[in-house]
């Protein structure tokens, strides 16, 4: 089932918005967590903040728009097996194991980041007015993270 025939609804965004965020912040606090240079574990360390940040955000504006507690909704049926895949297709990159190098860390990040930019972009196009700011802001956050895991990456390989 191509994902732009199944979200219509800003909702729908913001939901697995949402899950995407907890998967992202639980990648960031493991890879924290193993990061050898300091320049690592404090990018990993910022960008889990941020990626819980998030969440509260998307969680805060999700509720608004449905008049439903986020807490209280179930991945369910066909939706709830359609976000599920969806999840598993952009976090692949986010299975973590323990000996992974700074420069694979970096470029796992890097991977999640840009699959979820992209995925943010293609249904962006299928929205307008405040439905399609809001994506457009996600959008603008996700190029940021990958932004500051480029500058991480660069300062590694030239030894900064």
């Amino acid at each position: 089932m191509p994902a732009n025939l199944s979200i219509n609804s800003l909702e729908t965004v913001l939901d697995l918005a949402v899950w995407l965020e907890k998967h992202g912040q639980e990648f960031y606090e493991s890879a924290a967590c193993t990061a050898v240079a300091p320049a690592s574990r404090e990018l990993f360390t910022r960008l889990a903040r941020e990626e819980r940040k998030h969440c509260v955000v998307y969680t805060d504006l999700y509720e608004s728009l449905s008049g439903k507690s986020a807490a209280e909704e179930e991945l369910l049926g066909e939706y709830g097996n359609f976000i599920r895949l969806l999840i598993r297709e952009i976090t692949r990159s986010l299975e973590f194991l323990d000996d992974l190098t700074q420069e694979e860390l970096i470029g796992r990040a890097l991977q999640f980041e840009k699959n979820t930019l992209l995925y943010f972009m293609e249904i962006e196009r299928l929205f307008s007015g405040k439905a399609k700011a809001v994506i457009a802001a996600i959008c603008s956050e996700e190029k940021r993270h990958i932004q500051l895991l480029l500058e991480l990456r660069e300062n590694l390989r030239n030894g900064a």
